[in-house]
């Protein structure tokens, strides 16, 4: 927390625990300049406290420095009935991601700090062979915000690539980028060798990192989080000693399993400071091996900040 917020905070502190009296001979001007210092949750919090703070803390005047002042231009339609006020638009986006032109890729906005978080659709990915139909097909979802994603029929050369320009992320923030996944009925060798994943920003690499498909991380009911390997149905009927026995040391990432079904695995992290000004890529690629692999299905790539 930087200094400014700590002293604003402290000082909206005192004010609440003064008498009640004290806090309306603030002009709301001045008690919306102290609130638009701090964050979106603090703004809330703050509408607590008062009507004084209330009438503060819903103005357009602080909510429009929550709100990022480049937003970018969204699909004709996307915020035709968006609430008039900047708060309104604020939880419009940060509670719902909105369609950029072309819906193949959308914005939200991270509810504690407004900064500007993509998801980028499977079509808008470069997938190696994603339109040749011997090794790649696209299948229809239903209720998604992006209506289809990219089913891995079979290929020995995986690589997927994901592209936007650091001037649509906010300056000064640390971003990390996700591939959101499932599994196939059926699917092999996406367990070992590991995937490659990395970052580039302008040419410049950010990270490299080892990540597993074929795995996940669940956190056990003593808290501790525990690694698993996924088998498929041909693999859990070899018999025991012959399956592989993969070794998931601390530097390979595990996925997760989202609220929404779907799994996710951090492909890398980059810090979008003021000189970055180019193209940042994101990259998750097996090349070397020549093993063939299947199953893996493909629903974007997820660029949000990082605390």
């Amino acid at each position: 927390m930087c200094d400014v917020t700590i002293y604003v905070t402290s000082t909206v502190s005192s004010l609440v625990e003064a008498d009640g009296n004290e806090i309306w001979r603030l002009p709301e001007e001045l008690l919306a300049s102290i609130i638009s210092l701090t964050s979106p949750p603090d703004a809330g919090r703050c509408a607590a406290v008062s009507r004084a703070f209330l009438a503060a803390a819903d103005s357009d005047a602080v909510w429009s420095c929550f709100l990022p002042h480049d937003l970018p231009q969204f699909a004709q339609g996307v915020l035709r009935r968006a609430p008039p006020s900047k708060k309104g638009l604020f939880r419009c986006l940060s509670d719902q991601p909105a369609l950029l032109p072309g819906k193949l890729v959308s914005m939200r906005l991270d509810r504690a700090t407004g900064a500007k978080c993509y998801m980028l659709s499977a079509r808008s990915l470069h997938i190696s062979w994603g339109e040749t139909r011997q090794y790649w097909e696209w299948i229809k979802l239903r209720s998604h915000r992006f209506s289809e994603a990219a089913q891995l029929r079979g290929v020995w050369w995986l690589l997927i690539r994901g592209k936007i320009h650091s001037t649509m992320l906010c300056r000064n923030s640390k971003y990390a980028a996700y591939m959101v996944f499932k599994l196939a009925d059926e699917f092999t060798k996406l367990d070992f060798p590991f995937q490659e994943a990395s970052i580039s920003v302008g040419g410049n690499d950010s990270s490299t990192r080892q990540v597993c498909l074929q795995a996940y991380m669940e956190d056990g009911d003593d808290g501790v989080p525990r690694k698993h390997i996924l088998r498929s149905s041909w693999e859990i009927r070899l018999p025991r000693m012959k399956r592989r026995a993969i070794r998931l040391t601390d530097d390979v990432m595990l996925p997760r399993k989202r609220a929404d079904g779907w799994m996710e695995v951090e492909l890398g992290e980059f810090y979008n400071g003021e000189g970055c000004d180019g193209d940042m890529f994101v990259t998750l690629m097996e090349t070397e091996a020549g093993v063939f692999k299947s199953g893996l299905i493909v629903w974007g790539i997820e660029i949000r900040t990082k605390q």
